[in-house]
């Protein structure tokens, strides 16, 4: 690409100021314009994989009051610990394979770095299994799955906590969290292009008798595994956490759904 100079006559038109016209003209201007064959712009092609956190809030008569749906922007650095750690993992195990064999680092929910495992084989002799990024966590846990809370500090990469969580409970500022659950939403070819989505939700219960506000929304995993009945690795940590636009508010006796959505665009 080159540049080229051009020389341009402007005549602006006229301008009311204090009640008086001004015309305002600038002949003879030197511009510079760019010829030639243009640079790559990505600013308006589609995103490959994205989410959205889609909420839904009902009254203590189970009536829906509140519905919204809103992009995800913040996956954090943990998710992309873990992506590099499965990049690197072998896979295949022999009879004679035992003990870790791939492992990468993240930052837990306390904000201590720790190994999470990738690979861990137990042997011929033994049983043992786990998996590096579990998100479907059971009723009334709610040390990862979808977790919610009410801080509303900015999001950066390296966030790996709520500013303010939301605990599992029924005493004043708790929701009652319900068991997580996963859809496979399959393919949608009636938009352009087509999307391949799935969806992972969790409903909270207001069983405190107070209102709850819900600004911010993660998704926290965990890296479990297990040799017979001895446990290995056990790390809980977030991926994802995004600040909600606007507040939304749980009133005593209500409910929320909070799902997450993420599509894969093909095309």
């Amino acid at each position: 690409m080159s540049r080229e100079k051009v020389n341009l006559n402007i005549d602006v038109g006229v301008l009311v100021v204090h009640g008086r016209e001004v015309k305002l003209s600038f002949p003879k201007c030197e511009a510079f314009v760019d010829v030639g064959q243009k640079e790559d712009d990505y600013s308006q092609e589609l995103e490959p994989v994205r989410g959205f956190i889609e909420i839904e809030i009902r009254d203590k008569s189970g009536i829906v009051i509140r519905k919204g749906k809103h992009k995800m922007h913040s996956f954090v650095n943990n998710l992309l610990r873990i992506l590099e750690g499965w990049a690197r993992a072998v896979g295949g195990a022999a009879v004679t394979d035992i003990g870790l064999k791939c492992s990468t680092t993240v930052v837990n929910v306390a904000g201590s770095s720790v190994t999470a495992y990738i690979e861990w084989y137990a042997g011929s002799s033994n049983y043992g299994g786990g998996n590096s990024m579990g998100l479907l966590a059971g009723d009334n846990v709610d040390s990862y799955g979808i977790v919610v809370g009410s801080g509303t500090s900015p999001v950066t990469l390296d966030n790996y906590a709520l500013a303010s969580k939301i605990s599992h409970g029924t005493s004043a500022g708790q929701l009652d969290y319900d068991a997580m659950a996963a859809e496979e939403l399959g393919l949608d070819t009636s938009v352009s292009p087509p999307v391949y989505r799935c969806r992972f939700l969790r409903g909270f219960k207001n069983l405190s008798g107070g209102d709850i506000v819900i600004n911010e929304v993660a998704l926290i995993a965990r890296c479990y595994w297990k040799d017979y009945g001895a446990v290995r690795n056990d790390v809980t940590f977030m991926i994802a956490r995004d600040v909600l636009p606007s507040t939304y508010t749980v009133p005593a006796g209500g409910s929320a759904t909070v799902a997450v959505v993420v599509e894969v665009v093909l095309g």
